[in-house]
């Protein structure tokens, strides 16, 4: 059972959609909710993109195991709010409830479930991203300067959080140190107001911030941001590069140390 409403209003922006998309999009998460309590794992963990597999769910035992078995172990009806709208990407905030709410007036129960889900409608294909990812974007934006060369390839949107697959080559002769791990307020992104939001570049190993002279390395940072298709992110900067880690490592605390900042365009 589901609330009988159908949400049309995104609850951050106040762009309402079409009829039509309202009732495919419902329909499109009904199926999938009576998939998963009727345990019919293919064919719900056929719903889901490509992304949402190659990024959650490789497998369909991982599926079962890190979804159907921590929400749908009894059967659960579901409230809907239209949480957000981009082009062809609806994010709902479902309610998964236990038991019948008429019956138990279950809305708020702590037995309850809340995700976002998001369908995803390419042609006159319906597809779902679900457990608050959102989408991925492929971005290839580039930047050189005399020190490296940067790409950022691609970004992977969830509902508390933005992670970027990033390229850089050092093109020069020291080993680099992108993050002494002193703070994680060198390395952020902007917005079209100028609003910041920082990286957790703690999460990662200083190895993997340390670039060696001529080398090239690929790997993720994840940055705190919250979904919001009001905002629109202009660029990211990285500030306080240290150019020599060798004299780093002598003396972290030198305030002559050479550094630099790279920004790149989003």
């Amino acid at each position: 059972m589901q609330d009988v409403k159908k949400p049309n209003n995104p609850v951050i922006t106040d762009e309402k959609i079409d009829q039509k998309d309202v009732e495919d999009n419902s329909q499109i998460i009904d199926t999938f909710v009576k998939y998963c309590n009727d345990n019919k794992l293919q064919e719900a963990y056929n719903m889901l993109t490509n992304d949402c597999k190659e990024l959650l769910y490789s497998t369909i035992d991982i599926f079962k195991q890190n979804y159907i078995n921590q929400i749908f172990k009894t059967q659960k009806s579901y409230k809907l709010e239209l949480w957000a709208q981009s082009n062809n990407y609806y994010t709902y905030r479902i309610t998964y409830i236990e038991g019948n709410p008429l019956q138990t007036g279950g809305y708020s129960s702590s037995k309850n479930y809340i995700d976002y889900v998001t369908v995803v409608k390419n042609s006159s294909e319906f597809k779902l991203n679900i457990n608050q990812f959102i989408k991925k974007e492929n971005l290839n934006r580039e930047k050189e300067d005399n020190n490296f060369e940067i790409t950022v390839n691609s970004r992977t949107v969830y509902m508390n959080y933005e992670t970027y697959n990033i390229t850089i080559k050092n093109n020069t002769e020291k080993t680099v140190l992108l993050n002494d791990g002193k703070t994680t307020k060198n390395i952020y992104l902007l917005d079209n107001n100028d609003i910041k939001y920082t990286s957790l570049v703690n999460e990662l190993a200083t190895s993997i911030l340390m670039i060696n002279p001529k080398y090239t390395k690929t790997f993720n940072l994840k940055f705190n941001k919250t979904y919001n298709t009001n905002i629109k992110i202009t660029n990211m900067k990285i500030d306080d590069i240290y150019l020599d880690k060798e004299k780093y490592d002598l003396n972290p605390n030198d305030e002559n140390l050479e550094k630099t900042n790279i920004a790149i365009d989003l």
